[in-house]
């Protein structure tokens, strides 16, 4: 990517692009010499472009200068995320408009984990085409994945297996035309951060199946309170209660089924119609019902998201 062509052609002049240590990403090699700002030394002009030091081999006018920093810093922003590696595209504030047409059809797996698991994910992944980006708060898988849950159930075994170690694994869409690895990457880790809020110790959390509580979590807290206030009080003493929550959440995960919810607990059904009941009497909502379950796990997520 030649970043200094245009300038070199249209000013007749040579001309070198420095990083900040010195060394030479483009062009001639005029000598680096690092300024704060513009300087003119030694007939060379010497330009500070924030991340890059620009050397032309002649003075120019300042009207000149301001079209060679547009020109320059345009080029490299247009270009960051074709000279950068994955990591750094992950990493930093890249456009997204740069990276359209690139990593199609890559998804991005976003693991968090309370152990260190970075090489034994670089083992399993030993000589296949994925690429293992570690940050603060977890690590990318980037691959071309047919079944995603598939993917990573297998990581959640081979870990648990080799560590003991429980892991939440959020999951992106397909990159595709409209959707860029970096869309992927922040829906990946979005997905396993709203899992990891919402209390959850283990599992596969696909973007789409996380967009309900995606949506809570930015609710602006006043009209939050707005549609709460006066009501749901009964709502804390089932949060506060982990027999009731896992009963609800069981019967939620049975698709309402309260002979599988109860098979899945080995409960008797009618102990688990009990706690149903005591949910309603708490709640003033039927778990049982559709509409009901839906408001039920609505409001739960709302405490746990908002930290009520």
């Amino acid at each position: 990517m030649a970043f200094c062509d245009n300038i070199k052609t249209a000013l007749k002049v040579n001309v070198s692009l420095y990083d900040l240590n010195g060394n030479l990403i483009e062009g001639d090699n005029l000598g680096f010499r690092f300024v704060d700002e513009v300087e003119f030394i030694d007939g060379f002009t010497y330009i500070n472009l924030s991340k890059y030091i620009l050397v032309i081999s002649k003075i120019i006018s300042q009207d000149a200068i301001g079209l060679v920093k547009m020109l320059i810093m345009s080029s490299l922003e247009e270009a960051a995320g074709v000279m950068q590696p994955l990591e750094y595209i992950l990493k930093n504030d890249v456009s997204k408009e740069s990276l359209k047409g690139r990593f199609v059809d890559y998804s991005v797996l976003y693991i968090k984990s309370k152990n260190y698991i970075q090489d034994l994910l670089e083992s399993i992944y030993e000589s296949t085409e994925t690429s293992i980006v570690e940050d603060d708060e977890g690590i990318y898988i980037v691959k071309v994945v047919e079944d995603l849950e598939q993917e990573a159930q297998s990581i959640i075994d081979g870990v648990s297996q080799e560590t003991g170690s429980s892991l939440i694994i959020g999951a992106s869409r397909r990159v595709c035309a409209g959707y860029t690895i970096k869309d992927a990457a922040e829906h990946a880790k979005a997905a396993a951060s709203l899992a990891n809020l919402l209390g959850f110790k283990e599992g596969f959390y696909h973007i789409d199946k996380m967009l309900m509580y995606g949506i809570l979590y930015s609710c602006n807290d006043k009209d939050v309170e707005f549609y709460m206030n006066g009501g749901f009080s009964g709502f804390y003493d089932v949060i506060k209660d982990k027999e009731l929550l896992d009963t609800a959440e069981e019967l939620f995960k049975c698709h309402l089924n309260v002979s599988e919810a109860s098979r899945k607990l080995y409960l008797h059904r009618n102990t688990l119609l009990y706690r149903l009941e005591k949910i309603k009497n708490l709640t003033g909502l039927d778990i049982k019902k559709f509409e009901e379950a839906v408001i039920f796990r609505t409001v739960v997520a709302l405490y746990k998201l908002k930290r009520r």
